[in-house]
């Protein structure tokens, strides 16, 4: 029985996974991942060959989950529940043999607060039946650090009670991603001027500061056609989160019917628990301007301690909106002509 190299790549990134443990990274997370590729990994950025693409995700982590803490005998409740917004526009422009891909992050937790704007660009070249895709970005980001507002149990300590310092630095990223007609493969890592920083304390007040590692990303999914409902796709896709200390794991399977509605489960370890789902209302249309647009919801049941405690976590909420068209029109070959001049530069 032959079995085919995709499948046995996608099950050994499966049985790698189950070997690894999981904690929080430093990087913005998302539940709906496979939308936020070009955010953690360089070379997926304009993957959707030919195409403008805009996405908008909003996470809304922790639903209900209050810190509360006594000072002077008096119970006090810190409502900053972490937030994180990611807006990213990447297009694949021929002229550059690759695409183009700029993202705004916002990643907020607790009285930290980090903005940034990715800049990256990922070369295309066919390999096989499929296309690679070796991407660079760079990351302009300000870390800030407010707790003025904060009331320590100690009264008068001057470092909680007038900390509010912030930083503005830059950092790159690197990342492979394989993309053909069933399954897809990447490998990334963001963070790199730390590894070449023996000082990993970031620059607010000095020695009152948030370390910094370098991330490495692991990910891939594939698709299966039902055999006897076409109709019907399976979509498992993973993805494993690494700071070389600690690690982290998501799975998710998704059903998607007539390339319209999708659905499915995902799971974070030690983490949550999430319904998803969404719909591209438009696929199947003639009208091209309607049908790039894709849109999806996914609510996350807390399964670590924050579910489990006084003012507990209800979960997660997060949105996605992308909307892709086409910049250039299909090109039809008619005549005589060299396949080689046909085929040149075509991912």
């Amino acid at each position: 029985m032959k079995i085919r190299v995709e499948k046995i790549g996608f099950f050994m990134l499966i049985a790698m996974l189950f070997c690894m443990t999981s904690r929080a990274q430093d990087d913005a997370q998302f539940t709906l991942f496979p939308w936020a590729t070009s955010y953690y990994n360089a070379g997926g950025i304009g993957e959707q060959s030919n195409t403008l693409c805009f996405t908008g995700i909003y996470h809304n982590k922790y639903l209900g989950w209050n810190d509360v803490y006594t000072v002077n005998g008096v119970d006090s409740m810190d409502k900053t529940a972490p937030q994180d917004f990611l807006f990213n526009v990447e297009s694949y422009l021929k002229k550059l043999h690759g695409s183009l891909g700029v993202s705004f992050i916002s990643d907020r937790i607790g009285y930290y607060k980090n903005v940034g704007v990715k800049l990256g660009y990922s070369y295309k070249l066919r390999i096989g039946g499929g296309h690679m895709g070796i991407g660079a970005q760079v990351t302009m980001f300000n870390q800030v650090i407010d707790a003025t507002g904060f009331r320590p149990i100690d009264e008068g300590d001057p470092v909680l009670s007038q900390l509010s310092e912030s930083t503005l630095d830059l950092d790159f990223s690197l990342g492979l991603f394989y993309n053909c007609d069933q399954w897809y493969a990447g490998v990334s890592v963001t963070q790199l001027a730390s590894a070449f920083d023996k000082n990993e304390v970031l620059r607010l007040s000095g020695e009152h500061g948030a370390t910094r590692n370098p991330h490495m990303y692991f990910h891939g999914g594939y698709t299966w056609i039902v055999p006897s409902n076409p109709n019907w796709e399976v979509i498992p896709q993973t993805i494993v989160k690494t700071d070389f200390k600690t690690a982290q794991w998501d799975m998710m399977v998704l059903a998607r019917y007539n390339g319209v509605f999708w659905g499915g489960l995902s799971y974070r370890l030690q983490d949550a628990v999430s319904l998803v789902f969404g719909a591209r209302p438009f696929y199947n249309s003639s009208n091209i301007y309607l049908k790039g647009l894709d849109a999806g919801i996914s609510y996350s049941v807390t399964t670590n301690k924050l579910g489990y405690r006084v003012n507990r976590s209800f979960g997660d909420i997060e949105v996605m909106v992308r909307y892709c068209f086409d910049i250039y029109r299909p090109e039809i070959f008619s005549g005589y002509g060299s396949t080689r001049s046909i085929y040149k530069n075509w991912y």
